[in-house]
């Protein structure tokens, strides 16, 4: 009777450790300097295994959703399949992230201020 208490205390201790991550929340660029937006830019180019990025239209330090274009098509294609990235920035506790539309892969933005929306 008293194993079966403390096994069942323990692991409602430790579920509620494992979901105790910080709340997630939508949020913004808090600094729009140039500085800023090509830290975020790395982050986003590291993450796409790319050397750099164009973001596409729209304010990071005023909506939370963040456009990275593919690549223009090369010399000798006519069109390309590729479509557009796009990524959700959110706080997760005090930590600032890019989440991947998709595929929900979060990119920490380290050097990147953000602020809740």
């Amino acid at each position: 009777m008293i194993k079966r208490a403390l096994t069942v205390s323990l692991g409602t201790l430790l579920l509620g450790a494992c979901q105790h991550q910080g709340q997630i929340v939508p949020a913004v660029i808090a600094d729009g300097s140039d500085a800023t937006m090509d830290r975020l830019k790395s982050h986003l180019a590291d993450a796409m295994g790319l050397a750099q990025i164009s973001l596409g239209a729209g304010d990071p330090t005023a909506q939370s959703n963040v456009t990275v274009l593919p690549p223009p098509p090369g010399r000798y294609e006519a069109r390309s399949p590729v479509t557009p990235v796009q990524f959700r920035l959110i706080l997760v506790g005090e930590d600032c992230y890019a989440e991947r539309e998709g595929s929900g892969e979060r990119i920490e933005l380290t050097g990147v201020p953000c602020r809740a929306l």
